[in-house]
């Protein structure tokens, strides 16, 4: 009787997943066989569609980013020498700023050059390893600030922020280098 009655646990799982393989294949037809029925389909292409597209720059903002994007090249031009990091982008708008990280080789000072173009001020901000803040920047947009700081070996990031990141687009731009001293 105990031989008997240790085989049933073995056959009783063997029946179980016999019956769960025979269940699933079948769902999985019957799911097959009503992918063509519009009435199944319609809740997964509503989900399917994409999602409104947000709104986008007339010509006029597209120009005046152009001839921003132009002086701010100008101004950060000022920076010398082989640059670490490197980034600018939009300075107003729904979801303005950008961030970017560089990686420091060689510890020792390196010079933070920021500007803005098209609104009164912004602000940057270098973070160091474990977003350490190593600087703060408020950018008067009228011309070119730099500093400079003392990097260790590492990641060193910088990231645009704006007072009010919800503002109209105008075509404001900013950007950042940060070249060995």
């Amino acid at each position: 009787m105990s031989s008997r009655g240790g085989m049933r646990p073995v056959r009783s799982a063997a029946a179980v997943a016999v019956l769960g393989m025979l269940l699933s294949g079948g769902l999985a037809a019957c799911a097959y066989e009503g992918a063509g029925d519009p009435a199944r389909t319609a809740g997964t292409e509503q989900i399917s569609r994409p999602a409104p597209s947000a709104p986008t720059k007339g010509p006029e903002i597209l120009g005046a980013e152009t001839r921003n994007y132009a002086e701010l090249q100008k101004r950060l031009a000022t920076a010398r020498g082989p640059a670490l990091l490197d980034d600018s982008g939009p300075a107003d708008g729904p979801g303005v700023g950008f961030s970017k990280t560089g990686k420091v080789t060689t510890a020792g000072r390196y010079t933070v050059t920021a500007a803005c173009v098209g609104i009164p001020n912004a602000q940057m901000v270098i973070s160091g390893p474990a977003s350490e803040q190593l600087l703060s920047l408020d950018l008067d947009c009228s011309g070119v600030s730099s500093k400079v700081v003392e990097l260790q070996e590492g990641y060193v990031g910088a990231a645009l922020m704006r007072h009010d990141p919800n503002g109209p687009w105008t075509g404001a731009v900013a950007g950042v280098r940060i070249t060995a001293e």
